[in-house]
């Protein structure tokens, strides 16, 4: 993986990793022996060999780790970038979701293509994993969406919109919800020899949602994974993940700083704050219509019987995002947060008076402290909310 000049600097920041990061990993992969001697992938094509892959998608892991890892494992030349505004430039994505991966073909040609599922198929059939026949690759794809999308259901639904994502409770009924699928996905791996492929001894393009997956399981939940993918829990999945987690190609990008210039901190920036709710309506009303905020997203929660999640910007020129949610019918999850959340204000006085006769509660009129004026006001369900002036 070569370094390059992003072809569209003015959209999009190069997260790749730096000269040296790179140096080294390629260094560490040229040192490593592949245990699997069919998985030293060889680009033999004049055509791919002078290809360029571009992955956009935010500087982390998630949806787009997929396609690294693929593009990885077969040595292809790509990039990882991300976008400079966002969500300002949906409207350069196909259908406005990342990640999106642009085929940078020999001609200069560009092929553009976007939904996790898709590129994935595109690249496997693009550089060989894929089946051999329509069979093949209709299990294939059953595999890949089975990761793609029932596992990731089971996380959304069971962890990352409940109110408390580590509270454990919440994280054993998710692993319990995501068994059946890893259960099908063991049967399949026994099924082929338990040899760590899902079909022949061929990586496929579905291989690594699961090995993503389980990746990430391994690092989050370390505990939970001991008695669900081990040597001693669904072995052949296990055999699987270590194939792919020690491939010399996969292990170098991971050991090497993967796609971004590290700072020192792992953090690099907020990215939101928010609030729950027990009313999404009246608490829409309030921070739409009231406080003004723009609303960026109003979704219901797929599977959580009525749960609502909502996003706001508190102007156009923030990028940090004011996030509120709802729990359902009968679910009480706020009440006892007094959120630790302030905004700042240019005119304390007028915007005190201006919220009061909209029929703003204060607890806290406009008061001095030693780095400047506060007032502190609650929303509908009794959140605190502190305004600065700045």
């Amino acid at each position: 993986m070569t370094k390059r000049e992003s072809p569209t600097p003015a959209t999009t920041n190069d997260v790749d990793m730096a000269p040296t990061d790179q140096a080294t990993k390629k260094q560490k992969c040229a040192e490593s022996a592949f245990a699997y001697a069919q998985d030293e992938y060889k680009i033999t094509s004049d055509f791919l060999k002078n290809s360029q892959f571009e992955v956009l998608y935010m500087a982390t892991r998630a949806r787009a780790e997929v396609i690294r890892h693929l593009l990885e494992f077969v040595g292809a030349n790509y990039k990882s970038v991300t976008p400079v505004e966002w969500p300002t430039g949906k409207k350069d994505t196909p259908f406005g979701v990342l990640p999106v991966l642009t085929h940078i073909k020999p001609n200069g040609d560009k092929f553009v293509v976007s939904e996790v599922p898709a590129l994935t198929r595109y690249l496997g059939r693009l550089f060989g994993l894929d089946g051999n026949n329509i069979e093949e690759d209709a299990f294939l794809d059953a595999c890949l969406h089975s990761a793609c999308d029932n596992v990731l259901n089971v996380m959304m639904t069971e962890i990352w919109m409940k109110p408390d994502p580590k509270e454990k409770a919440n994280i054993d009924k998710a692993f319990e919800g995501m068994a059946p699928f890893f259960d099908g996905l063991e049967r399949y791996l026994v099924k082929n020899g338990s040899n760590g492929y899902l079909l022949g001894e061929k990586t496929t393009y579905a291989d690594f949602a699961w090995f993503e997956w389980i990746h990430y399981f391994s690092g989050e939940y370390p505990e939970h994974m001991k008695t669900f993918i081990s040597q001693d829990h669904r072995p052949a999945t296990y055999k699987m993940f270590k194939r792919l987690e020690n491939n010399p190609r996969i292990s170098a990008y991971i050991k090497g700083g993967r796609w971004e210039h590290r700072p020192a901190t792992p953090l690099v920036g907020m990215y939101s704050a928010g609030v729950m709710t027990n009313d999404w309506e009246k608490s829409l009303e309030f921070y739409h219509k009231i406080l003004g905020f723009e609303v960026v997203m109003n979704v219901e929660v797929t599977g959580q019987n009525g749960a609502r999640y909502m996003e706001y910007f508190v102007n156009s020129g923030e990028k940090t995002k004011f996030t509120v949610y709802y729990g359902g019918p009968g679910v009480k999850c706020a009440g006892q947060n007094k959120a630790g959340i302030s905004f700042g204000v240019k005119n304390m006085k007028e915007t005190y008076d201006t919220l009061v006769k909209k029929g703003v509660k204060f607890s806290m009129p406009p008061s001095t402290m030693p780095w400047g004026t506060m007032a502190q006001m609650e929303d509908p369900d009794g959140n605190s909310l502190t305004l600065n002036g700045i």
